[in-house]
């Protein structure tokens, strides 16, 4: 009867441990609202949910890539934006420079002007992007890509290569171009495709003393008016064919960012459906794990008040 007795004692309490521990895991079940709290609870649903997530976070860090360009060329182009305004500005002055009837005072005040519209294009040429980084230096953007040596002459001191990122599995775009390739390119001599350069031959150009009506000195007046406008119109026209190609790059990353915002919901969804729990289930579960865990220690302690008596 003891043997008896005892066995029944033991039965009832592994049934109570047993019962409190799952009610304890249905506790944290909805706690959390998960229905895997470890691999053990679903292998299988354990294994896909981490190449889900691996596979979510790959995604998330071409978001970020495509973030990180939107915004660097979306500064590039409202920095070269201001910088065909200044170019516009500069083409304009050459025209009316043109005009003979000028005399050298009047060349030699659009030459100051001309001077200062360079400074704005130097500075545009060294301007920042976002982060602090110089937006035309390429792989060397911690310092300006355009220094002013002794002689005024514009010298490109910046990296030769673009810092790229990709955008996708296969696709690895440029954060920006180079200054090199903005404003040092267009044409097959210095004067025609290094926009200061053009500026540098024009402000000479209208220095030359014309009041004597030397016949050499105006011909040599036309002649550089004449290639540094060249110059400026290729610079122009360079600027306009970067722009469009950072305007397509910006149109791409645009839909790829879009096709990353849906497939970021639909891996949401997917670990969502394997990972939460039920709510109704998982109350359910609760509710009457609770009620045979109540149900067993009410047995429990009926069967220990027989014990008692019977010993007595």
């Amino acid at each position: 009867m003891r043997l008896s007795t005892h066995s029944m004692y033991q039965k009832n309490l592994n049934s109570i441990l047993n019962t409190n521990t799952k009610w304890q895991k249905s506790g944290l079940h909805l706690a959390t609202g998960k229905k895997i709290l470890s691999p053990s609870d679903d292998p299988m649903g354990a294994s896909q949910t981490l190449i889900l997530k691996q596979a979510q976070s790959r995604n998330n860090q071409f978001q970020a890539a495509r973030d990180s360009v939107d915004k660097s060329l979306s500064r590039q182009d409202t920095v070269l934006k201001e910088a065909n305004t200044v170019i516009q500005s500069i083409q304009e002055t050459l025209v009316y420079a043109g005009n003979e009837t000028l005399n050298d005072e009047n060349r030699q005040d659009l030459a100051n002007k001309l001077q200062g519209l360079k400074d704005q294009l130097i500075s545009l040429a060294n301007a920042k992007d976002t982060n602090g980084n110089y937006l035309f230096a390429g792989n060397k953007n911690d310092t300006p890509p355009f220094v002013v040596d002794e002689s005024g002459k514009v010298n490109y001191v910046g990296g030769s290569t673009t810092i790229n990122v990709f955008i996708d599995d296969t696709r690895e775009v440029s954060l920006s171009f180079t200054g090199q390739q903005i404003f040092m390119t267009g044409a097959n001599t210095e004067v025609e495709s290094d926009v200061f350069a053009s500026i540098d031959y024009a402000i000479a150009a209208l220095q030359i003393g014309l009041d004597d009506n030397d016949p050499e000195a105006i011909e040599q007046f036309r002649l550089g008016l004449s290639k540094a406008s060249q110059g400026v119109d290729n610079s122009f026209e360079n600027i306009s064919t970067v722009r469009a190609a950072g305007g397509n790059v910006l149109a791409e990353v645009e839909r790829l960012t879009a096709l990353g915002k849906t497939l970021d919901i639909d891996f949401e969804t997917q670990i969502s459906q394997i990972e939460d729990v039920d709510w109704y289930e998982a109350i359910s579960d609760y509710v009457m794990l609770q009620a045979n865990l109540q149900a067993a220690q009410y047995t429990f302690m009926n069967m220990q008040n027989m014990s008692l008596f019977q010993m007595k």
